[in-house]
């Protein structure tokens, strides 16, 4: 791997080499990280020099940025010292803001309430607001030469009906990754219908060589579940671990709220006896005033009360046939067939890269789904 700092606008500035080990990660719906081990620590060509705090750096395979956060020195009796650096990918300056509507004494202990087509468009919309029209202060805004949010691709396009989100007061980064992790069912009972309610995904972009400011961006995954499967007959998954568990899932649910109440199940034929798991579904303590919004909470809440079926493994990186950022990237969707029965689509939630005295190895993470 080529490890690069760079520099004020944003351009690859400097080559960092002879690091011990580096494992970086890129994620699709939490803050990537990286980890540098080293001893050369001292000196002009030490580590502490090369990489001070703030430094942001990338991959020249990758076009993500991330920033050094950390330091922490080992010195040990009779062992050598060792340095190890570590940080974040770039988004989590968002962790330096705070989500919330006013900082004054009537609106400030109220809840911030949006109307919105999806979580994903709330989360955007309180980005924009805090850091770059300055709804609390002018001071909260980030400097548009260094770093910007352009509007998603998918912003306001939801052919669902409006509805009022609440926005919860605490860590701008928190808050925002919460409602990107948001999924739901279709709801076909809504006018107009609502579709389903993806995951979307944030990362921050270096800029070509056009350009100067970080582009922090929020997306949605692509399914290729079509064109790209990993198949264990094909030997492309290495050193699995199966988990296949009913303990935690519902496909019924009960459903009570203020003055409201509702059920629902899975499939077309309502489940009996022992294959009858049932999930209360609280709505009274959110804003749902019609049995409408209740069915979408419910449907929402069994989402996410599904059957567990998970490979947890590595990719076998000798004959993968499918290359990362051209056949598929973080948060597409794609098909897994495992051994003992497992055929399910996954997300590809993170990209792994690591070097070490052993080598470079770069895998995927993927995590099964209800489709």
């Amino acid at each position: 791997m080529d490890l690069m700092t760079l520099d004020a606008n944003n351009q690859p500035a400097k080559l960092i080499e002879n690091y011990d080990s580096l494992i970086w990660t890129e994620r699709f719906n939490t803050v990537g990280d990286f980890q540098i081990v080293t001893g050369k620590i001292d000196g002009p060509t030490g580590f502490l020099n090369l990489l001070p705090e703030g430094t942001v750096v990338t991959l020249r395979e990758s076009n993500i940025a991330m920033v050094v956060e950390t330091h922490q020195i080992d010195r040990k009796k009779n062992t050598p010292q060792k340095l190890t650096i570590k940080g974040r990918a770039y988004e989590s300056i968002l962790d330096r803001r705070v989500a919330l509507q006013s900082v004054s004494a009537t609106l400030g202990s109220s809840d911030w309430v949006v109307s919105a087509k999806t979580p994903s468009d709330v989360a955007w919309y309180a980005i924009d607001q805090i850091v770059r029209a300055g709804l609390l202060s002018v001071n909260d805004i980030f400097p548009s030469a260094v770093v910007q949010f352009p509007t998603p691709a998918d912003y306001g396009t939801s052919t669902g009906p409006s509805k009022n989100f609440s926005i919860e007061r605490g860590n701008l980064l928190g808050v925002v990754l919460g409602l990107l992790q948001t999924s739901a069912q279709a709801d076909p009972t809504t006018v107009p219908a609502t579709p389903a309610v993806v995951p979307h995904g944030i990362r921050a972009v270096r800029p070509n060589s056009a350009g100067t400011a970080i582009g922090v961006q929020i997306y949605a995954g692509t399914d290729r579940s079509g064109t790209v499967y990993f198949d264990a007959s094909r030997e492309l998954l290495d050193d699995g671990t199966y988990l296949f568990s009913k303990v935690g899932s519902a496909n019924v649910g009960y459903g009570v709220g203020a003055g409201l109440a509702a059920t629902m199940f899975e499939g077309a034929v309502e489940p009996t006896g022992l294959e009858r798991r049932v999930a209360l579904v609280d709505g009274s303590q959110s804003d749902i005033n019609s049995v409408p919004q209740l069915g979408n909470y419910m449907s929402q809440a069994l989402a996410e009360a599904s059957e567990t079926a998970i490979f947890d493994g590595n990719i076998n990186p000798d004959i993968n046939p499918y290359k990362y950022g051209i056949d598929y990237a973080l948060g597409d969707i794609v098909r897994v067939v495992g051994d003992y029965g497992l055929d399910e689509f996954a997300r590809v939630t993170e990209y792994i890269r690591t070097e070490d005295a052993t080598g470079v190895k770069a895998y995927p993470t993927l995590e099964t789904i209800v489709p």
